[in-house]
């Protein structure tokens, strides 16, 4: 049974480098992200008060950062976040193996459970409806796990490729998002 421990801390690898990092605004973007939850994309999530309160009344961000990152309740409302918003809604601990669950896990942090779910339903053949049904779990679990992890890389890089296609402005993450696929 995949451990989901794992896949965060795979996740924190891929996210930030250091402590000073953890918080930080990427350049296309208007809004913070710490431990890479984008505020704009999660504002109602319950650690927004307090890092924005720690921000208030830091030199700077990476001294924000770096308190944030030591604090043990921040931590925990983090981790809860990543288990309840992927890793519980996409059912990834009823897998049959660590590596697609990390997979599954680390794509759809940043492109969406429901991308990153169709994404496993093509790789295993069943449909791509983005809901993660015991139809769609049989047949991952059924196929072979470096076969998975090929084909799921393959796909997860074509959808890049697509959207830095689409908005070449996300050319500046064309490197982090292949190292991400190909690292898990």
């Amino acid at each position: 049974m995949p451990n989901f421990s794992r896949s965060l801390d795979i996740l924190y690898e891929l996210e930030f480098n250091s402590p000073s990092n953890a918080l930080h605004k990427n350049p296309t973007e208007p809004e913070l992200t710490f431990m890479g939850i984008y505020a704009k994309a999660n504002p109602n999530w319950q650690g927004w008060n307090e890092i924005y309160s720690v921000v208030r009344y830091s030199k700077d961000l990476k001294e924000a950062s770096i308190k944030l990152y030591n604090d043990p309740k921040i931590q925990e409302l983090v981790a809860g976040f990543y288990k309840e918003h992927f890793w519980d809604r996409m059912r990834l601990g009823e897998l049959n193996s660590q590596k697609k669950a990390d997979e599954i896990f680390i794509f759809g942090v940043n492109v969406g459970c429901k991308m990153a779910i169709k994404t496993a339903q093509r790789v295993a053949g069943v449909v791509d409806d983005g809901h993660m049904g015991e139809k769609s779990i049989d047949a991952i679990n059924r196929i072979d796990e470096e076969v998975f992890d090929k084909e799921y890389d393959r796909l997860e890089i074509a959808y890049y490729d697509r959207l830095i296609e689409r908005n070449p402005s996300y050319k500046i993450y064309a490197r982090g998002w292949r190292n991400r696929a190909l690292r898990v």
